[in-house]
């Protein structure tokens, strides 16, 4: 039977888990705005060469 501290225990972890995936998937979304921020400046870039 699982007692009151292993459970205690395993709650901990996946919170751990959570946060750690939090602040990963932070990061993720931090790199790929600055992708899109990068690409949306080439795409005004391509415009800009279109129209002269």
């Amino acid at each position: 039977m699982t007692t009151y501290f292993q459970l205690k225990n395993d709650i901990k972890d996946v919170r751990s888990t959570q946060e750690t995936q939090t602040r990963i998937n932070e990061i993720r979304l931090r790199v790929l705005e600055g992708q899109v921020a990068i690409l949306q400046q080439e795409v005004n870039k391509l415009k800009d060469n279109k129209k002269s």
